[in-house]
């Protein structure tokens, strides 16, 4: 009945992955070559190159002009794609806006993950990571450009929205602020990764990032929807992020990641690929 399962499992599993990746493969065909030059100077080199996107933003873009309602939230979402796998972070006015307890910018990073594989040649690291920036307790001093900026060591893109904050008088914007303070925040998950793909017999980390108060307790379910222990086989990153070591086609699949506090939870998905060496063909331009 297990090993039905895991079949099964897997046969969902490849069936969404061709449904929703097989774009996302197409538009990062190129990657493979550009990670075999590690050196910094013939990245920097290849990034004025047109052959392909190397980090691109993916669905629908911030909008120009975002209208909000004074005490109300509203939630501006980002999504980007590229090899290594980018991370993102905003900015209101040009100036960095703190997420979550770990603000170590290393963590920006994957900085867990192999970056050459076993046999000593380059990994693929394709992904694409999303984030979300929460804005609670609208007031007029949220109005402002916020800027999702995605980047790798290598490339950074960015899109902006201004935020206009339609006033109401419904309430005091101190009354919503001590709300928050005594009542605490419900866990969210802020920045995560939505796809990875990587040969196997390597190591990924999947990112996993999330705010609340008090702090939010994170659990990573596997592919089975089982609790994953920290072992051999994974790992958890003190910021949340799991690492999974030498990936092989069983582990191909979706994982959970939960966060959760006493007020709320939030759970995001993540599809993981692994694939042979020699798929990498599929994945080069035509000579």
């Amino acid at each position: 009945m297990a090993n039905l399962k895991r079949l099964l499992t897997l046969a969902v599993s490849v069936a969404l992955f061709s449904c929703v990746s097989s774009a996302f493969l197409k538009s990062l065909k190129h990657k493979s070559l550009l990670n075999r030059k590690h050196n910094s100077a013939v990245s920097k080199r290849h990034e004025s190159d047109d052959s392909g996107p190397k980090l691109f933003f993916k669905g629908r873009p911030l909008r120009r002009t975002t209208l909000v309602t004074r005490r109300h939230e509203t939630v501006l979402e980002c999504e980007a794609g590229g090899s290594p796998g980018p991370t993102i972070h905003w900015l209101k006015d040009g100036e960095r806006i703190d997420q979550g307890m770990y603000q170590n910018y290393r963590d920006d990073e994957a900085s867990f993950e192999d970056t050459i594989g076993k046999d000593g040649l380059p990994l693929l690291r394709l992904s694409t990571t999303r984030s979300k920036l929460f804005i609670d307790c609208v007031s007029p001093e949220t109005e402002g450009k916020y800027t999702c900026v995605a980047e790798t060591p290598y490339d950074r893109i960015s899109q902006s929205t201004t935020i206009k904050v339609i006033s109401r008088d419904i309430g005091s914007f101190n009354e919503c602020v001590l709300k928050k303070s005594i009542k605490g925040e419900k866990a969210r998950v802020y920045l995560w990764t939505a796809t990875r793909v990587e040969f196997q017999d390597n190591s990924v980390q999947l990112f996993c990032r999330a705010s609340g108060s008090p702090t939010p307790r994170l659990t990573w379910y596997d592919a089975e929807g089982e609790p994953i222990e920290p072992g051999h086989k994974y790992q958890i990153a003190e910021n949340g992020d799991l690492i999974i070591k030498n990936i092989n086609w069983f582990d191909m699949g979706v994982y959970t990641c939960m966060a959760s506090n006493k007020h709320g939870e939030d759970a995001i998905d993540t599809f993981l690929y692994p694939t042979f060496r020699d798929d990498e063909a599929e994945m080069l331009p035509p000579v």
